[in-house]
């Protein structure tokens, strides 16, 4: 009886995440847009998190991507005079990205109008609700980050 019970559970917890998925990226894609920027320069731009300068590598890891992938995507950004390439001093074979000036105040503005997304959700739900669903969601980001594995190795 109970495994019945989980996996209605997981069906209802796997619809729940596709479709808070599909909202969270469509207001992504307007945020982006306003921005002038395509969803995955403004996934980049989130990615530095407050950080001015990071490696390619840590930006990669960050947003889950290969090194390839994420170079045309900084191409792009450069191109724009967002971000700027750097050797790294004490090792040559590491390439850092630095936002520039215009670049830090993109990244601002794009972090302030995801934020003012979801103060407006929270806005909608009662005070009350607000440390438990915070909470709730960390655990679920966190036990999804174990169970990745699983889905990578699923053939």
């Amino acid at each position: 009886m109970e495994s019945v019970d989980v996996l209605k559970q997981a069906e209802k917890l796997a619809d729940l995440t596709l479709d808070l998925v599909g909202s969270c990226q469509r207001k992504q894609e307007r945020i982006a847009e306003r921005a002038q920027l395509s969803l995955s320069e403004f996934k980049c731009l989130r990615a530095f998190r407050g950080d001015t300068e990071l490696s390619v590598k840590d930006i990669a890891q960050r947003m889950s991507l290969t090194s390839s992938r994420l170079t045309r995507i900084i191409d792009g950004l450069v191109k724009k005079r967002f971000v700027t390439r750097h050797i790294d001093s004490q090792d040559r074979r590491i390439i850092n990205v630095r936002l520039t000036k215009q670049g830090e105040s993109i990244s601002r503005k794009v972090t302030s109008d995801c934020t003012h997304v979801y103060e407006q959700v929270l806005q909608i739900i009662s005070p009350e609700d607000h440390d438990r669903i915070v909470t709730a969601v960390g655990r679920l980001t966190e036990a999804m980050h174990v169970r990745t594995e699983f889905v990578e190795d699923y053939d």
